[in-house]
């Protein structure tokens, strides 16, 4: 296994914890970071086909300002811009890199809340065979 840490960023609040918390785990054992953008495009055509070229440009500029974050902790890292829903992204980088962690941030969401619409720190737990580190955002 490999010691790359995959982490859920967006760019919000909940990314930036889960980034700290990435961070702070790559300095401790060591290897790089993998920034992961998924974005769960809907149907293309007309103006959806607008909103996507708006998605990526901006995900491509949050990624950025990551990779930026990561080199001055001093650490290395590689991007990820991927369609699909985050939680299958996410497990699908992870698998692809073989890494030790995913890491992502959650706005606490009740457990019922969380089964019932989706979030994906919940799915992410239940769909990934690796060790998941959920960030609380702290209130």
């Amino acid at each position: 296994m490999s010691k790359s840490i995959v982490v859920g960023y967006d760019g919000t609040a909940g990314g930036h914890h889960a980034l700290d918390e990435a961070l702070r785990v790559a300095k401790e054992i060591g290897g790089d970071i993998v920034i992961t953008y998924a974005y769960d495009k809907i149907l293309s055509g007309g103006e959806l086909a607008d909103l996507d070229a708006v998605v990526k440009e901006r995900g491509n500029a949050i990624l950025t300002e990551a990779e930026g974050l990561v080199a001055a902790a001093g650490l290395t890292s590689r991007t990820e811009f991927v369609e699909g829903r985050p939680a299958e992204v996410l497990v699908a980088v992870a698998d692809a890199c073989d890494a030790r962690f995913i890491v992502i941030g959650s706005y606490g969401e009740r457990p019922l809340k969380g089964a019932i619409v989706g979030s994906t720190p919940y799915k992410l737990i239940h769909l990934a065979e690796r060790p998941v580190i959920v960030v609380r955002i702290p209130d």
